[in-house]
């Protein structure tokens, strides 16, 4: 009798452990998450292409004009190449327009100078080249560009990019770029745009800061997702920024401001994910993301009506 006990006792706990194994694997499945490869690939497919203009002559009195409005005037003899040299004909120069929040995202350039979110009406890399070689504008020169706007804002500054720490960042002051100068960094306004002149090629942005003493900021987790491949951006309509969120955690967002998040990711087959939710930002706060499959066409509609 004590043996049938003993062996009834032992297929008991055997049963027991059966249980709470299969149990574990279960709990382990539900907490699974989905993972994403980079969407750089798909935001680079999207993104607006860069222009190039040929110049073969020093007799065109008109100015280079983008596809979506953007005008330069620009002398060779105000360029130098980084041997020295000066640029002789031809040469090209390059342009990419960006002026819609849609824009933005997909070329991953927020607005953001220093933590501070900037009111922005749109940015443009200029760049020249001779022989594939990329030149500079000469100390003490300039070249004029008008950026389109029909109801273009007389307060709006010109703000030059550089490399920051996770993106390009943007200062309204090219002294602290190496370039001496006394340039007004207020843009003229017309009835077509912005109007200034630059002194220093690369990218330029038509900004204003709008920071704030009272400042939250978002945080982003998931129960469905792993954010690492996640591109995730915040864009507050009432100041046309755009901020891109690194490592799962935002920059300064002022309080009170009213933002639109929109996520993005791709996973291993290419099929395209997002998220989006508006909120106002009242207080420091974590947002919990659950990515839903979506289309190319979905996902732009989404971008377009930012």
């Amino acid at each position: 009798m004590k043996t049938t006990t003993f062996f009834k006792y032992l297929a008991a706990v055997a049963t027991v452990g059966l249980i709470y194994t299969s149990c574990k694997k279960d709990r382990i499945q539900e907490k699974s998450l989905n993972n994403y490869s980079s969407p750089n690939n798909y935001l680079d497919s999207k993104k607006q292409a860069e222009q190039e203009f040929v110049i073969t002559s020093d007799s065109s009195n008109g100015p280079i004009v983008g596809n979506q409005g953007t005008n330069i005037w620009g002398s060779r003899h105000c360029l130098v190449l980084p041997n020295g040299d000066s640029v002789g004909l031809p040469f090209s120069v390059k342009l990419v327009e960006l002026y819609t929040p849609k824009d933005m995202i997909y070329y991953r350039m927020p607005t953001i100078a220093s933590d501070t979110i900037l009111e922005s009406d749109g940015e443009v890399r200029i760049r020249a080249f001779k022989n594939g070689v990329e030149a500079s504008l000469l100390p003490g020169c300039s070249w004029a560009i008008l950026m389109p706007n029909t109801a273009p804002k007389n307060y709006m500054r010109v703000f030059y990019g550089f490399n920051g720490t996770n993106a390009v960042d943007w200062t309204d002051n090219p002294a602290s770029l190496g370039v001496t100068t006394n340039f007004n960094p207020v843009f003229n306004t017309s009835s077509n745009g912005y109007l200034t002149s630059i002194v220093k090629l690369g990218w330029v942005n038509c900004d204003f800061k709008r920071g704030s003493a009272n400042n939250h900021q978002l945080t982003f987790a998931s129960s469905t997702d792993i954010l690492t491949n996640v591109a995730i951006f915040i864009y507050f309509p009432a100041t046309k920024t755009v901020m891109q969120v690194f490592n799962v955690a935002s920059g300064s967002i002022p309080d009170g401001s009213a933002v639109k998040i929109v996520a993005i990711a791709v996973d291993g087959s290419g099929t395209l994910f997002s998220y989006s939710q508006n909120l106002t930002v009242s207080s420091t706060s974590q947002i919990q993301v659950t990515m839903a499959a979506t289309t190319d066409g979905a996902l732009t509609t989404l971008l377009d009506g930012l």
